[in-house]
């Protein structure tokens, strides 16, 4: 008979890194778990290796006032006591990875705002509501980097971003 175990954050950080990077591989990236600084995932889009920080949540209630509102709450912050917002310095993308679910929404950096906090409602990561999730977020993160730091597109990329 087989004891179930809850799993640990650290492991359910490793198990979601895992996750993200099997997703961008089928869309067909290469990409390697790193660790380096704030980064957990690099992605060679070509021209650029990008630096991706993956944040992982279960769904959660909202507050004791709201105890009928669930959702996915990130931690989106940097630093054990003074919590800072991690920086476009540090990472490109954000891949917000919903536990249960296991679906990715990926985010650009320069479209998070400097927040502590990311929160989404429990529908948001829905399979039957976002089909296209994945993919739509993580072109839209790509297309949203190369057209802030005005880098060119080559024609294979140009192909995944629909132009």
């Amino acid at each position: 008979m087989m004891i179930y175990t809850p799993v640990g954050a650290i492991d359910q950080a490793t198990i979601t890194e895992h996750l993200c990077i099997t997703k961008i591989k089928k869309l067909g990236f290469n990409a390697s778990i790193v660790h380096m600084k704030a980064a957990d995932i690099i992605i060679d889009v070509g021209l650029a290796l990008l630096k991706i920080q993956v944040k992982s949540s279960r769904i959660k209630r909202h507050s004791a006032e709201r105890p009928h509102k669930f959702g996915y709450h990130f931690s989106v912050a940097n630093g054990s006591r003074v919590k800072t917002s991690v920086t476009k310095e540090q990472c490109d993308i954000i891949a917000f990875v919903a536990y249960e679910r296991e679906r990715v929404f990926f985010l650009h950096i320069t479209e998070h705002k400097n927040k502590l906090t990311k929160r989404f409602p429990k529908h948001f990561f829905d399979t039957d509501l976002n089909l296209d999730m994945e993919y739509g977020s993580l072109r839209n993160a790509i297309k949203t980097h190369f057209e802030y730091n005005k880098l060119t597109i080559d024609n294979k990329l140009k192909t995944f971003l629909g132009g």
